[in-house]
Order: C-alpha cells, then sequence, then structure tokens
C-alpha cells in the first residue's frame, strides 16, 4: 500500500469542494453560513491550508447533495482500504448542464468530437 500526505488529501478535498460549490451556484459565504463557519474558515478548508472537521465535511455534502466520498475521489485516499471509484452525477437537469459546461470547457476540440462520437453511438 502506498502512502499519502495527508496534505494532498486536505488540498484535493479542498478543491473538489470548491468545484461542487461553485456547480450548485453558492458562494463560500453562503455556505460557510449555511455550516456555521466563519468565511475564513471554510475558505481555509477550500484552500486545503486546515484539515477539514468531518462534521463540517458531512454538512457540506448535505447541502450540496452530493455523496461525502465524492469529495475523496482526487486524492490520494484511494490507496486506503475502501474505495473511492464513484463519480458523482447530480440528478436536476440544472446542475447537469452546469456540470456539463464545466467539463466541456476543459476538452480538446480531439476530446469533444470523441465525447460526441460515444454519445451519438450509445443512441443509435
Amino acid at each position: 500500500m502506498s502512502r499519502f500526505i495527508a496534505a494532498e488529501v486536505d488540498l484535493a478535498i479542498g478543491k473538489r469542494i470548491q468545484q461542487r460549490r461553485k456547480e450548485v451556484g453558492l458562494t463560500a459565504e453562503n455556505l460557510a453560513e449555511q455550516i456555521g463557519i466563519s468565511q475564513q474558515q471554510f475558505s481555509r478548508y477550500e484552500r486545503g491550508a486546515t484539515k477539514i472537521n468531518v462534521a463540517h465535511l458531512v454538512n457540506i455534502a448535505v447541502i450540496l447533495n452530493t455523496p461525502i466520498s465524492w469529495f475523496f475521489a482526487d486524492s490520494k485516499a484511494e490507496n486506503l482500504t475502501f474505495s473511492v471509484q464513484e463519480h458523482y452525477v447530480p440528478i436536476r437537469n440544472d446542475a447537469l448542464k452546469q456540470r456539463l459546461d464545466y467539463h466541456w470547457a476543459k476538452l480538446s476540440n480531439e476530446q469533444k468530437r470523441n465525447l460526441i462520437n460515444f454519445l451519438d453511438s450509445i443512441n443509435k
């Protein structure tokens, strides 16, 4: 089993929190208020500067309607004894559209073409 550095996990979780928060259209200040912490503390969580309180992560997952395991997907925590291979797909159409737009903007033209070809193939 490979070792992972806790700070790397904190950074990865923070990035996932920020990504999902933006996808659902919440400000950092609004989400911090909903979980009962200061905006400064929440900012430290998103930057990975502070280890996140588990109760706060649970509350964030509930508010963002996201499985808690999704926040670990980009961390090196997959080397632990549990598997974090679940990929979160939101159910609401507006959230799906925002998620698609987010990923689409990061794709190269070739990747976009391949994705469209794939979607065409599963709709035949």
